[in-house]
């Protein structure tokens, strides 16, 4: 076979048959120029040295655009010329085959020259096959056994991963499916079968199907790579690679469908040889990062990228020819990527469910902990809710109380006031009548002054106005001091007070401390009877100091003990019926229990009362410390 480049595409087959032509430089190897526009002219001598007379010459390449057969006649200027090529309508054809196949007869023994004329935009391949008309047929007939396999697994493929895609809605297979669609796309072009089958009247769309399927598979094969690997979260470069080689494939495409057959197909070579090397560096990436499912898809695209890669190649004219019309690596690879695919997205889907599986056991545990959380807020809520209306009620309680108080405690001594200066300034009181009235009007004031002093300080703790200033005090002191106070009324009942007191230091607040004692001496004094007696104690412990203050009065009756340190305890009269408002022990828990402390009592009716506090030892102390005691009797 001998060979000539008409640069001009105007030269005839006589022109040409009267130039002479150059051997091509490798006779063994298929025809491949790459992407050449230049119309080719192709010489063959021919001998017949069988007993067939009936021939075909078969060009294994369908994308070329239109190919002239000549063969010689007895006559040198008379020529038999036949046409075929992806330009024409199938029912033109000297041949229904899906690529180029020309027709014709030589005698046994006789000798005749052919010239093929190839023009196209498509790469440049002529690879050149003579057969016997039946052996042609013949063997048409296992290609297509073997064809017809590898387009009815794909088939099954998308089909099989098409329902998956619709079960699951998972992204990823939807990308596959459209991505096996498009690599069978390839295939079927290359192969002349979309001719073929589904538009063999309109070769027009061949130029759609050479513009859309490369960047189809690209684009698919981009998107199922990403998502399947998660490439942006392991390399946002590789991501972005893979990315910008697509875009621009696809504005490749764009551009030749405006620009039909004035922009190389040559381009999209260039990028799908680049995607494949970015698909095959970014499946080893992640795989080095760990990422299990990658070595499935690496096993998947190795064969069908190498395949497609070398197809590139030498459809560029960078490798022999024969290799891009030789579709068995690429059918077998896109083979084995169905089948490594499916194991790829078997261990995906393992992962995901996995995944789902241990998200819907988080959820659930983060439900359960919300519905706990809820439950808890619900019922710390209503305890709040609960304490506020206990405490509301308790507010209520004390405003009437205090009401009662008031208007009882209040409003009688000073409603007696005013009747003793009637009665004085009407004249009708003796002088001894005026001077009981008047001692009755002073006992009243002094329990009255006494009531609004404990009042006011209970009423200013209560709103949090007491200040609470802890300091080291002798409780000693405060006792004796406190006793002074009352000499009056001791005397007057003639009580016998014993002092058993060490120096017992504390650390407590000192107007709450002197409030509180002299609140527990009055209550004494008050339900101590004529000649009784009062023991005041104090004795230092490990933890705390205890103070005690016991008299020989009336005693709390058994009914009225559980109320003793709340509003609704009961007031009764003293013995000589001094009265009280029921607020001076609900005052001294509440100081007790300010400075740290606690309040008790120990009673019998008819015996007497013991009251014992305690408080925190000064800082330093702590230890119970031996003291002289002071022993004091008052008459």
């Amino acid at each position: 076979m001998q060979h000539l480049v008409d640069k001009t595409g105007a030269l005839t087959i006589m022109q040409v048959h009267a130039l002479p032509m150059k051997a091509l430089p490798d006779p063994t190897t298929s025809p491949n120029f790459g992407f050449n526009r230049f119309v080719h002219w192709f010489k063959l001598e021919i001998t017949n040295n069988s007993r067939n007379e009936d021939w075909l010459l078969e060009i294994p390449f369908a994308p070329l655009d239109q190919v002239d057969f000549y063969l010689q006649t007895d006559s040198d200027t008379a020529w038999i010329h036949k046409v075929s090529g992806d330009l024409f309508k199938m029912s033109g054809k000297d041949a229904h085959h899906r690529s180029p196949v020309f027709t014709f007869s030589i005698l046994p023994d006789e000798h005749k020259t052919i010239y093929l004329r190839v023009k196209t935009v498509s790469s440049v391949q002529v690879p050149i096959t003579i057969w016997q008309s039946n052996v042609f047929f013949q063997a048409s007939s296992r290609i297509q056994i073997i064809n017809g396999m590898f387009y009815g697994a794909m088939l099954i493929m998308v089909l099989y991963q098409f329902f998956l895609a619709f079960q699951t809605r998972e992204l990823t297979t939807i990308y596959y499916v459209f991505t096996l669609v498009a690599m069978t796309n390839v295939v079927a072009f290359f192969q002349g079968y979309n001719f073929l089958y589904l538009h063999p009247e309109d070769p027009d769309v061949n130029d759609l199907f050479a513009i859309v399927t490369g960047p189809a598979f690209v684009l698919f094969s981009t998107l199922l790579t990403r998502s399947f690997l998660n490439l942006r979260t392991f390399n946002k470069w590789l991501d972005n690679l893979l990315l910008g080689n697509m875009f621009l494939d696809i504005v490749c495409a764009l551009l030749m469908l405006i620009y039909v057959r004035k922009i190389s197909y040559e381009y999209h070579y260039y990028f799908v040889v680049m995607h494949c090397v970015l698909v095959l560096i970014s499946a080893y990436y992640c795989l080095k990062k760990n990422y299990k499912p990658a070595l499935y898809y690496l096993l998947a695209w190795i064969a069908p990228l190498l395949a497609t890669t070398v197809f590139s190649m030498s459809s560029l004219g960078l490798v022999p020819g024969y290799l891009s019309t030789n579709y068995v690596g690429l059918m077998f690879g896109s083979l084995l990527q169905v089948l490594f695919i499916s194991f790829a997205l078997g261990e995906r889907w393992t992962n995901v469910f996995s995944e789902n599986q241990s998200m819907q056991e988080k959820e659930l545990r983060r439900e359960q902990e919300e519905k706990e959380h809820l439950e808890r807020e619900v019922r710390l809520r209503t305890e709040e809710i609960q304490s506020k209306n206990e405490r509301l009620e308790e507010v209520n309680n004390i405003k009437d109380k205090l009401f009662s108080i008031v208007s009882h405690d209040i409003k009688g001594p000073l409603t007696s006031l005013q009747l003793a200066l009637t009665l004085a300034k009407s004249g009708d009181v003796s002088p001894a009548e005026f001077k009981k009235l008047a001692y009755e009007l002073e006992l009243r004031l002094t329990y009255t002054n006494e009531f609004i002093s404990n009042l006011l300080q209970w009423a200013k703790l209560q709103l949090g106005g007491s200040l609470y200033q802890p300091e080291k005090i002798d409780l000693s002191s405060i006792a004796a001091e406190t006793l002074v106070l009352f000499e009056p009324e001791i005397n007057i009942k003639r009580i016998s007070v014993e002092y058993q007191l060490p120096a017992l230091h504390a650390l407590a607040d000192l107007n709450m401390i002197r409030s509180m004692m002299r609140n527990l001496i009055t209550n004494a004094v008050k339900f101590t009877g004529i000649e009784g007696s009062i023991t005041v104690k104090g004795w230092s412990k490990e933890s705390e100091i205890v103070f005690s203050i016991a008299d020989t009065g009336v005693g709390i009756p058994k009914a009225h003990q559980e109320r003793m340190f709340t509003l609704s305890s009961v007031t009764t009269q003293g013995t000589q019926r001094e009265k009280g408002t029921g607020l001076g022990l609900l005052l001294c828990k509440e100081f007790v229990e300010k400075n740290g402390g606690r309040i008790w009592f120990e009673s019998e009716e008819g015996k007497g009362t013991t009251f014992y506090f305690s408080l925190p030892h000064a800082q330093g102390e702590g230890a119970p410390v031996r003291t002289e005691m002071i022993t004091e009797n008052r008459m």
